[in-house]
């Protein structure tokens, strides 16, 4: 059962020296949505030019912004709020969820009408909790069951006042990027506070926003003022590596100027928790975002039982980390996932079959998923073309007895293009079928 996008891993090495990270996908999505927001030039270094961030740029060069890209370096000519023009076809936001939540904000405000679609995985997400916050605020926005795609007609909005039950930073930010063209002053607060990456962003470029724990108030109709940005390393692809490396014995790696976002860096208290043997240095801050060089060496980890606030600061990072969980030596416990679910695989469901297939003994619920350690004994897993998934049956691959066969991987390029390479690079067996 294979097809032209399954790859295997045949044979491990340990890993060591220094892995380069690609750039935060998150930011760099915030930071082409900004920058083309702004007024003047910004240049970003160290973006992410994955599939998913090339939709955001695509996106705003329909919206008529000027962005030229020059190996890691996106550079935006902006004109201000309202430059952005009527785009000639529907935007096609791919299999990327943030950029459709958050660039929803943006055309529910316009002065034109525009269209929104996205990929077979994507027209499947939910879509409500952006479109009923808009809603109440006076957009006009036509749907088909609150999913993709979705057509924005020309509103005038009052300023925003939402809470926001769900633990979600595209929720949030989608909402920010609304009050930026909302005369007045929109107040958004969230129950439990997520990644705040379009808030610092916002700061560091001189915005009024105004932050008080769980609150946020933003004058609407200010000036962006374009100021050049530099994208830490994404610390939910350097989590890959992090477990690779735990996982497999004598490994020591470095990785530098990752980004450690408090709201982000779950996976890290966790990690620690479990045994893991991680050096935080180097610590410092670009453009508002705290980094830091992260050194890891192999460990034994012990079972998890966790729940509450710590899953928005891992959202990302839980399917590698139930591979870690299978490593352990008893059971492992996660509870208040069910967010999973809604991701671009039903990621409880494919991460369970894909365990079970491997040789390991997993339970789940709507909305928990039990881990009992064991050893991997190869096979074939689908991936459902979710990129997370995919790279965390590979990483189980390096200690796998027998070879591991993952399906449906292209979608590796939607957040780490380089991930493949970086696994050859240490002398690992992987081949393309």
């Amino acid at each position: 059962m294979t097809n032209n996008s399954s790859i295997i891993i045949n044979q491990s090495n340990n890993l060591e020296g220094e892995i380069n990270i690609p750039g935060d996908k998150s930011i760099t999505h915030r930071a082409v949505m900004l920058g083309s927001l702004s007024r003047g030039r910004m240049d970003i270094t160290n973006a992410l030019l994955s599939e998913d961030c090339k939709r955001t740029i695509n996106a705003f060069i329909l919206l008529g912004v000027k962005i030229s890209v020059s190996k890691n370096i996106i550079s935006i000519y902006g004109n201000g709020l309202h430059s952005l023009k009527p785009p000639t076809e529907d935007i096609d936001a791919g299999n990327s969820g943030t950029l459709a939540r958050l660039i929803s904000g943006i055309l529910a405000v316009q002065d034109f009408n525009s269209s929104l679609t996205g990929d077979k995985s994507l027209i499947q997400r939910p879509m409500k909790r952006v479109i009923e916050p808009l809603l109440e605020a006076g957009a006009t926005i036509r749907s088909s069951n609150n999913m993709l795609p979705l057509s924005f007609i020309k509103s005038s909005l009052s300023p925003i006042r939402y809470t926001s039950k769900l633990p979600s930073a595209q929720v949030k930010s989608c909402l920010l990027l609304a009050s930026l063209f909302i005369q007045g002053k929109s107040i958004i607060a969230e129950d439990t506070k997520t990644r705040d990456h379009t808030e610092r962003m916002l700061e560091y470029l001189n915005y009024p926003i105004d932050i008080d724990g769980k609150l946020i108030t933003l004058s609407g109709l200010g000036v962006i003022e374009a100021k050049d940005i530099s994208v830490p390393s994404d610390i939910s692809s350097a989590a890959f590596f992090i477990i690779a490396s735990l996982i497999q014995d004598d490994s020591h790696i470095t990785m530098k100027s990752i980004g450690i976002n408090p709201l982000r860096t779950g996976i890290l208290d966790i990690l620690g928790q479990m045994g893991a043997d991680i050096q935080i240095v180097n610590s410092n801050s670009i453009n508002n975002e705290p980094v830091a060089d992260i050194l890891v060496k192999s460990s034994k980890l012990s079972p998890i039982n966790i729940s509450g606030d710590i899953i928005s600061r891992l959202i990302d990072e839980l399917p590698i980390l139930f591979i870690a969980c299978a490593c352990c030596e008893g059971d492992s416990l996660i509870s208040g996932i069910e967010e999973l679910r809604h991701k671009e695989s039903d990621r409880i469901q494919s991460m369970q079959e894909g365990l079970i297939r491997l040789g390991i003994k997993v339970e789940t619920t709507l909305d928990s998923i039990k881990i009992t350690g064991g050893d991997f004994k190869g096979g074939i897993v689908n991936s459902y073309g979710d990129h997370r998934v995919a790279m965390s049956f590979l990483v189980a691959g390096l200690i796998s007895k027998k070879p591991i066969t993952v399906i449906d991987t292209d979608n590796i390029n939607t957040s780490f293009p380089s991930f493949i390479k970086i696994l050859k690079d240490q002398n690992n067996e992987i081949y393309n079928l």
